[in-house]
């Protein structure tokens, strides 16, 4: 009678087995450890939106983390203490710096993306004009740039430098026939508009609507016409994940595609309610505002990366390529793709 009992258990448990594996599989990802505390950058701008969904919706808390966001002027400054693992995640901006700092020290990779140049769908990075220079037909194509003045808040040693110089070489204009101005803070640049002391400038959402609506500026060339499909944003990975705690690594991924497949379901009343809350921008203008296109499955386009880099060090900005190996691990995001897709089913 025993032996029949103990053979119907097992039969049941092989059966439940069956049924539920995903389910299990979920579950043991979520328990197997104690709550792992992450340091992640965070700044309040649209492309960090994944981020901010993923902590409302508790997406961080269901892989077992427990998130300490720490805030600062920008990503550039966060790239020093991410390479000597006193934060353990860094989302932003494409740098230069931040090449440097894996081809020098081999501490960091980016592991999904967070921002790219979509080629269709709205604009979210252009190049604005002059509202009275365009009226005046002065600048009817990419020739016409010689001898205008352009502002690169974000400096020439960036993206942005980049698809300027992509640009004047579309007119054949040569860098040394414009005047670049850097690091102008945006109250002061929509003044120079004003005034006329800027011509052109670069920017990405919400300063592109701002300058539009301030009627001083108008969107000369949407910027995925220019460079389409460009990697401008990325999460990378400093040596406290990558040598010592990737499954802490893999569980953030996780979190994040998951909130990425809530930010695709785009401008709903939860999502907008959730930007509202972290970017401080209101609601009628969020609506109106184009959103940065973020791939679902996080992959990046690592060609654009090593486009840029190509023109890095052809200005003498970078000291020596890396590969694509150095700089990109996608280890992560397949892994966290292969959970969501079991969990999906």
């Amino acid at each position: 009678m025993m032996f029949h009992l103990r053979k119907g258990f097992f039969c049941f448990l092989l059966v439940l087995s069956l049924i539920l594996p995903s389910h299990i599989v979920f579950a043991r990802e979520k328990t197997s450890s104690e709550p792992v505390r992450l340091k992640v950058l965070l700044l309040p701008f649209l492309s960090y939106a994944p981020f901010f969904i993923a902590q409302e919706e508790g997406f961080f808390a269901e892989q077992q983390l427990q998130i300490e966001f720490v805030q600062m002027s920008s990503s550039a400054a966060a790239i020093p203490p991410l390479a000597q693992g006193d934060l353990d995640i860094v989302a932003g901006t494409l740098r230069i710096s931040t090449l440097n700092a894996i081809i020098r020290e081999g501490k960091i990779k980016f592991v999904s993306d967070k921002g790219h140049i979509g080629a269709g769908g709205c604009t979210y990075y252009g190049i604005i004009a002059r509202q009275a220079l365009v009226e005046a037909g002065d600048l009817k194509n990419p020739s016409q740039l010689k001898g205008k003045k352009i502002c690169l808040a974000s400096g020439f040693a960036t993206s942005e430098g980049y698809f300027v110089e992509k640009l004047l070489n579309r007119g054949g204009v040569k860098l040394n026939e414009v005047e670049i101005q850097e690091h102008i803070p945006f109250t002061a640049e929509l003044e120079a508009f004003k005034k006329g002391t800027i011509d052109l400038t670069v920017g990405g959402e919400p300063k592109l609507t701002r300058m539009v609506e301030s009627k001083h500026g108008v969107l000369w060339m949407p910027v995925q016409e220019i460079v389409p499909d460009f990697q401008f944003d990325v999460i990378a990975y400093g040596p406290s994940i990558l040598q010592k705690n990737r499954e802490a690594g893999r569980r953030f991924i996780v979190a994040y595609l998951k909130a990425v497949r809530q930010y695709h379901q785009g401008k709903s009343g939860r999502n907008l309610g959730i930007l509202r809350k972290y970017t401080n921008l209101d609601t009628e203008f969020l609506k109106k505002i184009c959103w940065p296109s973020i791939r679902i499955d996080g992959s990046i386009n690592a060609k654009s990366v090593l486009d840029f880099q190509d023109w890095s060090i052809k200005k003498g900005l970078l000291d020596r390529p890396a590969t694509e190996n150095q700089f990109w691990d996608p280890s992560f995001i397949e892994d966290a793709n292969k959970i969501l897709s079991s969990v999906s089913k």
